[in-house]
């Protein structure tokens, strides 16, 4: 890696602790676990499929996105972590949507950032559903700048992604205090 490029996701890792991840790392695209199946468990599985433009059958499908994880070399995984200890199941949905969001808007001040670096191509990914509105405008999106595909609608495995770069994701099955959530910055 150019000394360069290292300085810069330096900088971009900084950014993303800056405004609210729990942790970072620097992966190399081409390490990425895909597969097929992770757009499979969202049509069969998901209650959002077809809910939202950034889920199937609307987003990338897995040849796509082979074709464009292709085209970068390296990235910024960004681990966003909430407290939701005492969470009632009634608030779930409220919390699940300030979660989603809080981690989306740490992404897309990482992109940003990293275009201003000259890393024009950057683009931002995050795990599960787009909640920026209510309902989806399936004709159009009314949050064009915001909104980003889900990260295994494209076919990217994110229990991998999270567990081959140092982080601990697994099921949850039991009474839970905090949850961890990801996201992907591509930014070379």
């Amino acid at each position: 890696m150019k000394k360069k490029l290292a300085i810069n996701l330096e900088k971009l890792q900084a950014k993303a602790m800056e405004v609210g991840a729990s942790a970072t790392k620097i992966v190399e695209i081409a390490k990425i676990k895909t597969g097929a199946w992770t757009r499979m468990k969202c049509q069969f599985g998901c209650p959002n499929y077809g809910a939202t433009l950034c889920c199937p059958p609307y987003t990338p499908n897995f040849e796509q996105t082979q074709k464009f994880l292709a085209e970068y070399k390296y990235g910024i995984i960004v681990e966003y972590t909430a407290n939701i200890e005492g969470t009632k199941p009634e608030d779930y949905a409220k919390v699940d949507t300030q979660i989603s969001n809080g981690l989306l808007e740490i992404l897309l001040n990482v992109e940003r950032d990293a275009f201003l670096l000259n890393h024009y191509r950057a683009f931002a990914l995050k795990a599960g559903r787009c909640h920026l509105c209510d309902t989806c405008n399936l004709k159009k999106c009314v949050n064009p700048t915001k909104a980003r595909p889900s990260l295994e609608a494209c076919g990217i495995d994110v229990f991998a992604l999270a567990n081959d770069n140092g982080f601990k994701m697994e099921v949850i099955t039991g009474p839970i205090k905090e949850l961890k959530i990801y996201g992907l910055v591509l930014v070379e």
